[in-house]
């Protein structure tokens, strides 16, 4: 039977999106393994792969020594496996395991697919994203046989590539019913939430791109102290967020809530799902959200308008207009009050996304 190898910079990228389509191959008679930083030590994967290999992957491009380093194991590891095909996600891991296979004989070089979840070149971008990212990216699409994008910007920019096919899969897939059907909401109070309140909620890691502050400016101009806003994550800018709510004179309207393991709960307790993220590839937390009923609000970026143009209940703004994030908080959409609504299974759910990728590893392998 084939052998696939599914290969990402960090185990959490395995194990937050990739674990169902593992399983559904190896369900197939597949043998499955995994690659990626922290996956010996990784609970969730040990049960998903056949065989898992630590690979030192590190994010920065800069880290010569450490690229190499990784080079080295990957080949060692992909010579050993012999496998039919490669599969990688994320842009080192992606990058560095397509320079070690476009080195190997045509009768040892596995089938290479690369799952890109959102260039880091992109209407927009920074211009050193554009000349440090693209040139590298058109390059190794010459040893790709599938490139696979997840919004449509980034499809009809890889077309222009030299890779062997390319095709659209919007996301990973999201088990829909599991926030669909959910009818436990969180305790508001425990979040420190008041009674009555209005809650709005993000998703995702305390960082620069998530642009949480945007939210926050908002909420200051509005003036509103009956709106709270709770944002389940952590990251490397939790301390600067408490102190920008407080200058701005919303920081007890400002609620962290950590790393969660109750997110349809979470989603079932909240009024509006706020994403007001520079950046995304297709947004999961947005996906999530909308699967659950909740009203959108969100910056017009690629990946989320993906998902607006199949949600009637989202409202857009142009990213970094908090004038215009203002009057839509102002207006405290409410769930249900636009219709019920539900993310497209058919589209965007887990059965569509793993079936979809059964069938590009046997169309690849010509089964």
């Amino acid at each position: 039977m084939p052998k696939l190898l599914i290969a990402a910079t960090a185990a959490l990228t395995l194990r937050s999106f990739l674990l169902p389509h593992a399983r559904r191959m190896r369900e197939e008679g597949w043998t499955v393994d995994g690659a990626a930083r922290g996956i010996l030590e990784d609970e969730a994967c040990k049960g998903a792969f056949d065989s898992r290999f630590e690979v030192e992957w590190v994010r920065d491009p800069r880290d010569a020594l450490s690229l190499a380093r990784s080079y080295r194991r990957i080949r060692q590891i992909v010579r050993a496996g012999r496998y039919d095909i490669v599969h990688v996600h994320t842009p080192v891991a992606a990058a560095v395991t397509r320079f070690a296979l476009k080195n190997f004989g045509a009768a040892e070089r596995p089938k290479a697919i690369y799952t890109a979840h959102g260039f880091h070149f992109f209407s927009g971008a920074p211009l050193k994203n554009w000349l440090l990212f693209y040139p590298v990216e058109k390059y190794l699409s010459r040893f790709t046989e599938l490139l696979i994008t997840i919004n449509a910007e980034d499809y009809v920019r890889a077309r222009g590539f030299a890779a062997k096919r390319v095709e659209y899969l919007p996301g990973v897939g999201v088990d829909v019913a599991r926030f669909r059907d959910c009818r436990e909401a969180a305790d508001r109070s425990a979040l420190g939430v008041p009674e009555g309140a209005y809650m709005l909620l993000s998703a995702g890691e305390l960082n620069a791109n998530k642009n949480h502050a945007e939210v926050l400016r908002a909420l200051a101009r509005i003036g509103d102290r009956e709106i709270h806003y709770v944002i389940a994550g952590d990251g490397p800018l939790r301390a600067e967020l408490r102190s920008r709510a407080a200058e701005l004179g919303v920081g007890a309207q400002l609620h962290l809530a950590g790393y969660r393991h109750d997110m349809p709960e979470l989603y079932r307790s909240a009024d509006c799902f706020v994403l007001p993220s520079k950046r995304e590839g297709l947004p999961v937390a947005l996906m999530e959200a909308a699967a659950s009923g909740l009203p959108l609000i969100c910056s017009r970026i690629r990946g989320s308008v993906d998902v607006a143009a199949k949600y009637p209940d989202c409202r857009l703004y142009e990213s970094g207009d908090t004038d215009a994030l203002a009057a839509l908080l102002r207006v405290r959409p409410k769930r249900g009050e636009n219709g019920t609504h539900s993310l497209p299974e058919e589209i965007f759910g887990l059965r569509a996304a793993t079936e979809t990728s059964a069938r590009l590893y046997k169309e690849l392998l010509g089964s």
